[in-house]
């Protein structure tokens, strides 16, 4: 049996981190939004003596090997499920920049997960599922539930919200990076670990709901630019560049490197995608799920 599926990135229109735990996570509030930026996944199941899995992809810099995290989605769906006697070959075509912030390896690994519930007769409802790609990285259950979803506790809490569909992208890839460790790490330097909420989420879910283009465009959030556009430039240069073009709003997605803009038509999208191209940076046509 062979299945394939689009796995699409996701940005964050709102982003705030709340307070650091004693465990070491920290409480944030985002609001998470599916684009149709999308790696392909696909699956080949057919019956084995004993369990087989293998899993290849398109890019040369990803390790396709038992520590992807699309093949620890195989496994752990298998164990769960306690099925075997299969040989599963996994392939994933890579579009979405690796690294850059968009939960490329979550919606792999959210992509494998829906699509052997889907092979084996739905033994696991929406939620369970989520429950299992809660084990494997803290995005794989937005990446199963996609759309537009606020997100609560440590990355745990997801409420589906009103789709925020078809609004007009421009995604930019900076090619300088931090990891996400330390980018909250500089959080709890600057604001302690236990700083108030930065901004009005009540508001901006209000925007969403009403469809408001201006308003959410206008709202857009990220407590991370404070610690990191600070430390990297570039990543102001893209806003810059994005708004000097057109865009209603434009943002840095989770820790970076990735940053996208809102546009309320196709010509200023393209004239920004094409500043951007100018400047030799990588960047994508995209539009909310």
């Amino acid at each position: 049996m062979k299945d394939t599926i689009l796995a699409p990135a996701k940005v964050n229109l709102y982003l705030d981190v709340l307070s650091r735990r004693e465990d070491g996570y920290h409480e944030i509030e985002s609001v998470m939004q599916s684009i149709s930026l999308c790696d392909k996944v696909s699956i080949n199941i057919e019956k084995s003596s004993d369990l087989q899995i293998s899993i290849d992809g398109t890019s040369e810099s990803i390790a396709w090997d038992e520590k992807n995290l699309a093949y620890k989605a195989c496994v752990l769906f298998l164990n769960e499920a306690k099925t075997s006697n299969y040989k599963i070959d996994i392939f994933v075509e890579k579009n979405i920049p690796i690294s850059a912030g968009m939960a490329g390896g979550s919606t792999d690994a959210g992509a494998v997960l829906l699509l052997l519930n889907r092979a084996f007769g739905e033994p696991f409802s929406k939620e369970e599922l989520c429950t299992l790609g809660a084990r494997i990285g803290a995005d794989v259950p937005f990446c199963i539930l996609g759309g537009t979803c606020l997100c609560k506790g440590i990355g745990d809490s997801l409420v589906p919200l009103k789709a925020f569909k078809d609004k007009l992208l421009v995604c930019a890839i900076d090619k300088s990076s931090v990891s996400t460790p330390v980018a909250y790490s500089m959080l709890d330097k600057k604001y302690g670990t236990s700083a108030s909420c930065s901004s009005n989420l009540d508001a901006f879910l209000t925007y969403v709901e009403n469809d408001n283009l201006n308003g959410v465009s206008s709202s857009l959030f990220n407590k991370f630019e404070s610690v990191i556009i600070p430390e990297n430039t570039s990543i102001l240069k893209i806003k810059e560049l994005l708004l000097k073009n057109g865009a209603l709003g434009a943002l840095m997605s989770g820790s970076g490197p990735s940053v996208f803009g809102v546009f309320e038509n196709e010509n200023d999208q393209k004239r920004a995608f094409d500043a951007l191209q100018n400047e030799k940076i990588q960047a994508f046509l995209c539009k909310t799920l």
